[in-house]
């Protein structure tokens, strides 16, 4: 039984390790000293990184080729935490049209621009603009997004937003380099009462004594 991890390098699978019962281990030059397997056993293939990165974040398939039941493969994807401190809020109506931004700047040709849905539950791949333009939307986006891919501006608009659509949106421009990440926070926008109270003071007159 052979373990098999690989990561998503914009258009292809690109190796990271593997896992053989007879050959042993071998990870790519790329990876090595970065990443291991925990526990090298016939139950436990997991695969571990000792120092991510913000490039670490994406899709990997781990595959498990047996000579008995054919191939096994899971995908997982890595994310970044989202700071609170770190999102630029966004307030809009139900009904309304919400435009983002992703001003990147790498300092590099850029590779692929990605643009996510970031909830409590799930995250959402909404588009992949590739360095050509071409744009790969994810499932439901495409009627309800506006996206431009052109170099240093990209942007989304969100047409006819609903309450499903508060959320974290996310875009990362990945570079040879460096990646750029911009995230906003959209909320619904709440109705702002000023309440306004009057005091009327009242005077008392009265005769000033002395002693």
């Amino acid at each position: 039984m052979q373990t098999s991890w690989m990561t998503l390098n914009v258009t292809h699978k690109e190796n990271i390790a593997v896992l053989h019962p007879i050959y042993g281990i071998h990870i790519e030059d790329k990876y090595n000293g970065r990443i291991y397997f925990e526990n090298a056993s016939r139950e436990d293939k997991s695969l571990s990184f000792t120092k991510s990165t913000l490039e670490d974040v994406g899709l990997y398939f781990c595959s498990i080729v047996t000579y008995l039941y054919g191939i096994w493969e899971k995908v997982i994807e890595i994310i970044q935490t989202v700071s609170a401190k770190q999102t630029n809020p966004v307030f809009a109506k139900p009904g309304r049209n919400v435009a983002l931004t992703c001003p990147y700047k790498t300092g590099d040709s850029v590779q692929q621009v990605m643009w996510e849905r970031i909830k409590a539950d799930q995250v959402d791949t909404i588009v992949l603009c590739n360095p050509s333009g071409k744009q790969s939307f994810g499932s439901d986006f495409k009627e309800r997004t506006l996206v431009d891919c052109s170099d240093q501006a990209n942007s989304m608009i969100v047409i006819h937003i609903t309450a499903s659509d508060f959320a974290t949106y996310r875009c990362v421009a990945t570079g040879r380099n460096t990646t750029y990440v911009k995230t906003y926070t959209v909320a619904g926008k709440k109705k702002l009462i000023l309440k306004t109270g009057l005091v009327l003071g009242r005077r008392c007159f009265g005769r000033r004594e002395t002693a």
